[in-house]
């Protein structure tokens, strides 16, 4: 039951981020995120990892879990990138959603992804290592759970 609840919860703030892209005014830079995890899909997946968030002087550890509807492999994954929009660093944590598109084979990755949460935090995030065969077309839901 809890997976239907985040495929819907992922689902349903895909549909406000894409309806509300058009609305939106520019992003304001508020941080920056380091997350490690390890991807695995058939048509149907999940991940798991954790990360780092920094607002300012503050830092706080968080960990990852999430689904994804559309792709197929198996790949670590080391992002980096920017957070905007975050006023507090408690609104980091949340359900995101978005649309991907990208491919790992080996040791490369490119792969650029946007994310957005219910308390209106954007991620822009860029792998910068990734390890293994995947091919990512869909759409992904991550759960950010505060440390």
């Amino acid at each position: 039951m809890n997976f239907y609840k985040k495929l819907v919860s992922c689902m349903f703030v895909t549909l406000m981020l894409l309806t509300n892209t058009a609305l939106a005014s520019e992003p304001v830079k508020s941080g920056t995120v380091v997350i490690d995890e390890t991807q695995i899909s058939l048509i149907l997946g999940g991940d798991m990892g954790g990360g780092v968030v920094v607002m300012g002087e503050e830092s706080r550890s968080f960990k990852t879990t999430g689904i994804k509807l559309g792709g197929i492999g198996i790949h670590k994954l080391h992002l980096i990138g920017n957070v905007y929009d975050m006023k507090n660093i408690e609104d980091f944590g949340g359900i995101y959603a978005a649309f991907q598109l990208g491919a790992t084979l080996g040791y490369a990755s490119k792969n650029s992804i946007w994310l957005k949460n219910d308390k209106g935090v954007k991620l822009n995030l860029k792998s910068s290592g990734a390890e293994g065969v995947a091919l990512a077309i869909g759409v992904e839901g991550l759960d950010i759970i505060m440390k």
